[in-house]
């Protein structure tokens, strides 16, 4: 697996650089791959895999919303993080968009934690490798053309590009990203345009 040194922001203007390992994404597994590894691994025929997968959440919610940890021999354990909206946010659309109660409580996020075995496992079998992003390469004096030809290498080998697959290679923070991506999109010659799967902004070639 492949990784970079990613720049930590300098929030409190220190001037100090500090710098922590970041996996540099290849592109995301999606179900019908995961189902066609499974099937072929188990020989366990796929509409019993389709079955599974439907049922799952279900089954985990049912548990889980009666306050219980969820726990899946080999997998990991399941828990609810809550959290806590501000008096203003209470007073605003956020409190119906994530269901708070009159407290301002609402369920955050779903927390997994994996067991130690398969952790374990995964370290002892992942080889961890350093790539160097384009700043990192050029000493962080990479040219905007040059990230757009980083840009452009991606979406040829993987088809499509996430902001975060660009901010892994060039270093670049989000909002710059972002906007980096969408003046390419602008130039007629960048080859690079946007458009939209599901609910996610992709930048694929023209």
């Amino acid at each position: 697996m492949e990784y970079i040194m990613q720049e930590m922001p300098d929030v409190h203007k220190t001037g100090e650089k500090k710098f922590y390992p970041k996996v540099k994404h290849a592109h995301c597994i999606g179900h019908e791959t995961i189902g066609n590894a499974y099937v072929d691994l188990t020989t366990m025929p796929r509409s019993w895999f389709e079955g599974v997968m439907k049922g799952l959440p279900e089954v985990l919610n049912s548990y889980l919303e009666e306050g219980h940890s969820v726990k899946i021999d080999g997998f990991g354990t399941f828990d609810l993080i809550l959290g806590l909206l501000t008096e203003e946010e209470r007073n605003s659309p956020k409190r119906q968009k994530v269901h708070a109660n009159q407290d301002g409580v609402y369920i955050k996020k779903i927390n997994f934690l994996p067991e130690k075995e398969w952790l374990r496992g995964l370290r002892e079998s992942t080889d961890l490798v350093h790539v160097k992003s384009v700043k990192e390469r050029l000493g962080g004096s990479a040219t905007q053309e040059e990230r757009r030809r980083v840009a452009m290498k991606f979406i040829e080998e993987n088809g499509c590009m996430h902001v975060r697959d660009y901010m892994t290679r060039t270093g670049l923070g989000r909002k710059k990203a972002e906007q980096e991506l969408n003046a390419f999109c602008g130039e007629p010659e960048s080859g690079i345009r946007c458009t939209m799967v599901g609910k996610s902004k992709v930048y694929v070639k023209k």
